[in-house]
Parts: structure tokens; C-alpha cells; sequence
């Protein structure tokens, strides 16, 4: 890669990096205390959970612990009603994690976080500005899978 593209990824990065931060304090400001218990690992199970319901090990592999740990995780977000285990009935070796209600509660506020965002900086962007963005990050999507693929 040549100078000028490195510079300029760089600072791509940097930026992108500084939006998740603010992002972040605002989803801190705007999450309830009755999620305040909740570890970064195990809001990424939820997040995980949100798409489609899991198996233990598709969990700890996404987050790259053992099964075992993720199991751990996975005990502590059912017994507060987070999530739900069962045996898959197609393979019995398999435990399924679903979304408990409080985990549907969960997402309903992190969706509603999304929208608060989406509203305070997106939308004071201008539409073409808005489709660009969307473009590129289509774009870099795409690469993304298609590198994981190699």
C-alpha cells in the first residue's frame, strides 16, 4: 500500500474509532440500570441472539473462549431470564440458547438506542451524503466477507 492510502486508512480508522467511543457514552447514558450487570461478552451473546438463536459452541466461537466459558456466560444470562438453553433435538450433543424475555426487553432497548443515534447524528446528514455512506460501507461489507472466506 502506498503512503497516501495508508495515511488516509489510518485516519479513516482513527475516526471510526472516535464514533464508536461517542457512540458509546451515549448508549451508557441511555441504558437502563436494570442492564447495568451486564458484561461486554455477555451483551455480545444478546446481540448474537438478536439474529438467530445460537448453539454454545457457534458462542464461543464467536468469541473465541471454550465452550466451557461460554456455557458459564451463557448460566449466568439464564438465571436472571436473559436467555433460554434446550437440547437440540436433531443432535442431542447440542445445546440451543435462545433469547429469554428479558433478553427480548434487552434488544427492545438497544433497538430503541439505535433510533436515538440514528436520530441525534444521521439524520442531520444530508441524503446523498447518507446513500454514499451506505455505499461504502456495502462495499467494505462485501470485502469483509469476502476476506474471511480466504
Amino acid at each position: 500500500m502506498n503512503k497516501d492510502l495508508e495515511i488516509i486508512c489510518s485516519k479513516i480508522v482513527d475516526y471510526s474509532n472516535a464514533l464508536s467511543s461517542l457512540f458509546l457514552e451515549d448508549y451508557k447514558k441511555l441504558i437502563n440500570d436494570e442492564f447495568a450487570d451486564l458484561s461486554t461478552k455477555q451483551q455480545v451473546i444478546l446481540e448474537l441472539l438478536r439474529v438467530k438463536t445460537r448453539t454454545v459452541n457457534e458462542i464461543s466461537h464467536f468469541l473465541s473462549i471454550t465452550a466451557s466459558a461460554a456455557s458459564q456466560l451463557i448460566s449466568k444470562l439464564e438465571k436472571q431470564d436473559y436467555v433460554k438453553r434446550e437440547i437440540n433435538p436433531d443432535n442431542r450433543r447440542e445445546i440451543i440458547v435462545q433469547l429469554g424475555e428479558k433478553g427480548h426487553h434487552y434488544n427492545q432497548m438497544v433497538e430503541k438506542n439505535q433510533l436515538f443515534i440514528i436520530e441525534k447524528y444521521y439524520a442531520k446528514l444530508p441524503k446523498e451524503d447518507l446513500e454514499k455512506l451506505l455505499d461504502i460501507h456495502e462495499k467494505l461489507y462485501h470485502i469483509a466477507v469476502e476476506a474471511q472466506k480466504e
